[in-house]
């Protein structure tokens, strides 16, 4: 008798669960048509590039995430903030969907297209995400409810800790840690008489972009017109410096060719903008980076040795333009640097399991970068608003030209399906498993970055900053 009532109750409370935890309402025609649409191209996306930018919100292809979003999405929006919320998250996806459909063999994309009846794949895609978007605003408690009730993104594997002794290995890792930032700390000094080669940007904005204009939407993110954009990147593009002019030293452009991803000697920094929070209030992250063709073995038994190198540098700034913080990692998320401007507040933390952070020193400015020959470490960082008399010019392009290289008649991107560089991997991952990063050493996409292998932190992390100790008070 009571397995007859309980049974039916506990179907009634999971179906009570799921309803109210669906992405849409009941649904209209069109956003049926929208929603099986995108479904069906995202599906495309992952079968043929896997998740090029953000990460798969489930049964809501027409949205993404980052851990800026999941730190919003746990905060008590209001309806103007909750649409603000949904617009970040969808423009994530057209973003995302419009490049990833490029990578897509052109016949499966015509045969997707004709099979939903669509001319303009483009427009179509901007079309039905709005129109989903509002269709979730008509029921907000509930979205509010679906918002909060998904995963949030975590780059660790919290099984291969466990497998690996975390708590042993761990203590282990961390005094490696100690012994390289104290090589680091001497790198200066023993490079000082290097015939060291600069690279400079060939686009250079020496006047400071007018950020009193710029307005902000109910989240506090900033509405920056594309000139801006520009301007800003221009503005704190840095100069990169290596001690000589080897080929592996050189940084280039990657390029598809017989198959195999190779790097040419055409100087490039590829450049996004992101955002953080830092105690509440909004911050602008400018990244540049630069991609070297290998990272040479120093002798036989080097672990971290292998093709492909990229460094990744940020500019953290305040809504009114002021510098707050640099930081930069490799792209593999490895040799975390923060560098400190001059009478910032910083407080390290002392724990037992807690990675020390590396840090340096430097004046607010254009910061002059050093990095070691062949390793392309990061040593030294120093205001620096003038170039040298001799120096090599550097582009500035998008990011995104990582991920529509040409190749034939094709486009294909510099990571694979997985979000990693094919043939970046390392044989450290033989060793390093037990931190629980996923093939550590491999290059691998924005968003992906587990930076510490002693603590949980990811370079993305909105709060960065603050959970570093950086203008604590």
């Amino acid at each position: 008798m009571y397995k007859a009532i309980l049974i039916p109750l506990v179907v009634l409370l999971i179906n009570g669960c799921s309803q109210s935890l669906r992405p849409l309402p009941p649904q209209s025609g069109a956003a049926e048509h929208c929603a099986a649409a995108l479904t069906s191209l995202q599906q495309l996306s992952l079968s043929y590039s896997g998740m090029q930018q953000g990460e798969r919100v489930a049964k809501a292809p027409w949205l993404r995430s980052n851990r800026l979003v999941d730190y919003y999405r746990q905060t008590d929006l209001n309806e103007t903030q909750l649409a603000d919320l949904l617009n970040l998250m969808s423009q994530l996806a057209v973003t995302s969907l419009n490049n990833e459909a490029r990578l897509i063999p052109a016949s499966q994309l015509q045969e997707w297209q004709q099979r939903f009846d669509i001319n303009d794949a483009s427009r179509f895609i901007d079309h039905c995400s709005q129109t989903l978007v509002q269709q979730q605003l008509q029921s907000p408690d509930k979205t509010r409810r679906w918002l909060r009730s998904l995963p949030e993104d975590d780059d660790y594997q919290p099984l291969a800790r466990v497998a690996g002794i975390y708590p042993i290995t761990a203590l282990l890792f961390k005094q490696g840690v100690i012994r390289e930032h104290n090589r680091l700390y001497q790198q200066p000094e023993t490079l000082q008489d290097s015939q060291w080669t600069t690279y400079t940007a060939a686009t250079v904005s020496t006047t400071a972009p007018d950020m009193d204009s710029v307005t902000y939407n109910s989240l506090g993110m900033p509405r920056l017109p594309p000139a801006l954009q520009q301007s800003l990147l221009e503005y704190h593009a840095p100069l990169w410096r290596l001690p000589d002019h080897q080929p592996v030293n050189r940084p280039g452009t990657p390029y598809w060719a017989e198959g195999e991803l190779q790097v040419n000697s055409q100087p490039v920094s590829f450049t996004y903008i992101s955002y953080g929070i830092h105690h509440s209030q909004i911050t602008l992250q400018l990244n540049y980076l630069i991609w070297f063709p290998e990272r040479p073995a120093e002798n036989s038994f080097d672990l971290v040795a292998g093709q492909h190198d990229a460094v990744l540098f940020r500019v953290h700034l305040r809504p009114s333009g002021e510098i707050l913080a640099y930081d930069s990692i490799h792209l593999c998320g490895c040799w975390y640097t923060l560098i400190l401007p001059t009478g910032t507040r910083y407080s390290d933390h002392q724990e037992l399991y807690h990675e020390p952070t590396f840090v340096l020193h430097t004046d607010r400015g254009r910061q002059q970068i050093s990095l070691t020959a062949d390793s392309h470490l990061l040593i030294a960082s120093q205001k620096s608003d003038q170039p040298p008399p001799v120096s090599t010019e550097y582009q500035l392009q998008p990011f995104t030209r990582l991920m529509q290289l040409k190749t034939g008649d094709k486009y294909r991107s510099v990571f694979n399906r997985q979000g990693f560089v094919s043939g970046s991997e390392r044989l450290e991952r033989w060793l390093f498993w037990p931190m629980g990063i996923s093939n550590p050493g491999a290059l691998r996409r924005p968003g992906d970055h587990a930076i510490r292998f002693i603590g949980h932190l990811h370079f993305d992390d909105p709060q960065i900053l603050e959970k570093l100790g950086v203008d604590s008070d």
